[in-house]
């Protein structure tokens, strides 16, 4: 896996992280798909995959369901104003 310098800020508006600047760093996979680490307060919180059929699944961390679609779609949000 390669780390990606690319670390960005996002902010739910509902929510457990409502209003809360959770920081995302994307790291690129071997098969291309690539995980997104989630950190609040500078600690590692989760890690987040976009599967092929759009949904978002939690490889770790313990975020609820809701949650973790709450999270990657600001991921989604955030990657497409690039």
């Amino acid at each position: 896996m390669e780390k990606s310098d690319e670390i960005f800020e996002i902010t739910l508006n509902s929510g457990p992280f409502a209003d809360t600047p959770l920081l995302v760093r994307p790291e690129e996979t071997t098969d291309g798909i690539p995980i997104y680490h989630c950190y609040v307060d500078g600690s590692s919180r989760s890690q987040l995959r976009r599967e092929t059929t759009g949904e978002w699944l939690q490889l770790w961390g313990d975020f609820s369901a809701d949650t973790v679609r709450l999270i990657g779609k600001a991921i989604e949000e955030q990657r497409l104003d690039k």
